[in-house]
C-alpha cells in the first residue's frame, strides 16, 4: 500500500494528516484521491466506514487557493453528518490557512450568515439550510469550482432531488463534480447523467460485508427480547456496541431500559431535537457503551471503537443489515453482530445470509424460542400476509415507548 507522502501533497496538509495519524490511505482514498488531484469529476460508490470523507477532502484542501471566495460546496442529507465532517475539515486544514462554513438547519442562521460572510474556501452544509442562505443572500455560489454529494442515495431518497439539482446549476458552468454513495440507486444514476458527463468510476463497494465479522442470532417470542438483550449483554459483554431497533418508539423504549438496569445508554431518533442528537453521539463517542439508534438516524455516522452491532430488531431491506454491520471492523479490527430474530423471522435471516454472503450461526443460548417455518417468503417482500406483526411498545404498559421528545474513518 502507497503513504500519502508518496501522492504529492503539500507539506502543511502532510503535518495535518501525520497528527491525525493518517499514514496509509484506505482503499478508497488509494483510488479516488489521484483521480481528483488530476481535476476530474469522479462517481464513487463506497460502503459506510471506507475513509471517503478524506477521499474527497484531501485532494480538496491540497488543491484550493488561499483566498476569500466559496471555491467548494459538499453536501450532506443530515445535521449529524455535515458536523461530522466539518470537524474533520478542520483538522485537516489546521496548518493550510484555509477556512469553513457549517450550514444546517435548526441552528442560528445569524451564526452561519456571519461565518458565510467571511467568504471560506469550503461550505459544508445540507441541501435545505444551504437553499435558505442563498435566498437570504447570504451565500452564493457562482464561484464554486467543486461540488461533493456525500451519502448522495440518502440525500435523495430523502426528497432532495429537486434542491441537489437547483443547487448544483448555480455553481460555476465549469465546476467538477464529486458524487459517493453506498448504492446506485435510479436518483443517483439520473443525477449523475444529468450533472457528471464524463466522470471517472470508482467502485470500491461491492456491497461486502467486512471480513473480520462474527455473525450470531437468537431466538425471542416478542415478550422476551429485552430479556434476551439483556442477557447477551451480561454473557459477552460487548465494550462499545450500536442497536438497532425498527422505530423511533422502540429505540427510546430499548434506550430508557438499559439505563433503569444501570446500563450507559443514549438514543439517537428523529424525535429528539438536534441538540439532543448531537449530545448523544457526543456521550458516546465519549465514553457511553450503548447508543440505541433507527437506521435513518445513524446512517453514514462515524464511531471508529465499535465493537458490536445488535439487530434488536431485523432491518426491513436485506441491505440494510450490510449498512449496519458495516459500523463494526473498521479499519481492520474484529468485530461482532448479533440479531435477536422472532420466531417467525428465521426465513429473513436466511434471505439475509444470501444477499450479505455471510454465515450467521445460533447462539448457545438457553431458553431461546422454536424457531417457526414460514412458507412463501419471497425477496421482493417481507413475506406472507399472516407474517407475526412488530412488537408495539405500548402496549406493554411503558409510558417512555412512545419516543418521548425529552430524550435525545473519516
Amino acid at each position: 500500500m502507497s503513504k500519502f507522502e508518496d501522492m504529492n501533497l503539500k507539506k502543511e496538509l502532510l503535518d495535518a494528516l501525520k497528527k491525525m495519524n493518517f499514514i496509509e490511505p484506505t482503499d478508497i482514498q488509494e483510488m479516488t484521491i489521484p483521480v481528483v488531484l488530476q481535476g476530474k469529476s469522479v462517481l464513487v460508490k463506497s460502503k459506510t466506514g471506507s475513509g471517503k470523507t478524506g477521499a474527497y477532502l484531501i485532494p480538496l484542501i491540497n488543491s484550493t487557493e488561499k483566498k476569500r471566495s466559496v471555491q467548494n460546496l459538499i453536501l450532506l442529507p443530515t445535521r449529524e453528518l455535515a458536523i461530522q465532517v466539518y470537524d474533520v475539515f478542520k483538522k485537516m486544514a489546521s496548518t493550510s490557512g484555509l477556512k469553513g462554513a457549517l450550514v444546517y438547519g435548526g441552528a442560528s442562521i445569524n451564526r452561519q450568515a456571519d461565518e458565510l460572510k467571511m467568504k471560506p474556501a469550503f461550505v459544508i452544509g445540507t441541501p435545505g439550510r444551504i437553499k435558505d442562505m442563498v435566498g437570504r443572500g447570504f451565500l452564493n455560489l457562482s464561484g464554486v469550482k467543486n461540488v461533493v454529494l456525500d451519502e448522495a442515495d440518502q440525500m435523495l431518497d430523502m426528497g432532495f432531488y429537486d434542491d441537489v439539482s437547483e443547487i448544483i446549476n448555480m455553481t460555476d458552468r465549469d465546476r467538477r463534480m464529486m458524487l459517493f454513495s453506498a448504492t446506485m440507486t435510479p436518483d443517483v444514476k439520473d443525477l449523475a447523467s444529468r450533472f457528471m458527463e464524463g466522470s471517472e468510476n470508482v467502485n470500491a463497494s461491492e456491497d461486502e460485508v467486512p471480513l473480520h465479522i462474527k455473525h450470531d442470532y437468537v431466538v425471542s417470542e416478542h415478550q422476551n427480547k429485552v430479556e434476551f438483550l439483556v442477557r447477551y449483554i451480561e454473557d459477552y459483554n460487548p465494550e462499545k456496541a450500536i442497536i438497532f431497533s425498527n422505530t423511533k418508539s422502540g429505540a427510546s423504549f430499548i434506550s430508557d431500559r438499559l439505563r433503569k438496569m444501570g446500563y450507559r445508554s443514549v438514543q439517537i431518533h428523529g424525535d429528539l431535537t438536534q441538540r439532543q442528537r448531537e449530545d448523544s453521539i457526543r456521550r458516546f463517542r465519549g465514553g457511553e457503551r450503548f447508543l440505541v439508534a433507527t437506521d435513518v438516524a445513524a446512517r453514514g455516522m462515524d464511531i471508529p471503537a465499535v465493537t458490536h452491532i445488535i439487530n434488536y430488531d431485523l432491518p426491513r431491506e436485506d441491505k440494510t443489515y450490510i449498512h449496519r454491520v458495516g459500523r463494526t471492523a473498521r479499519f481492520g479490527k474484529a468485530g461482532t453482530a448479533i440479531s435477536i430474530i422472532l420466531p417467525d423471522e428465521k426465513y429473513i435471516l436466511n434471505r439475509i445470509r444470501k444477499t450479505a454472503g455471510v454465515n450467521i450461526d445460533k447462539l448457545p443460548m438457553e431458553g431461546q424460542a422454536q424457531e417457526r417455518r414460514i412458507e412463501g417468503g419471497s425477496r421482493s417482500g417481507r413475506g406472507p400476509r399472516t407474517y407475526a406483526r412488530r412488537p408495539d411498545y405500548r402496549s406493554r404498559g411503558n409510558k417512555n415507548a412512545r419516543g418521548s421528545k425529552n430524550r435525545r474513518r473519516y
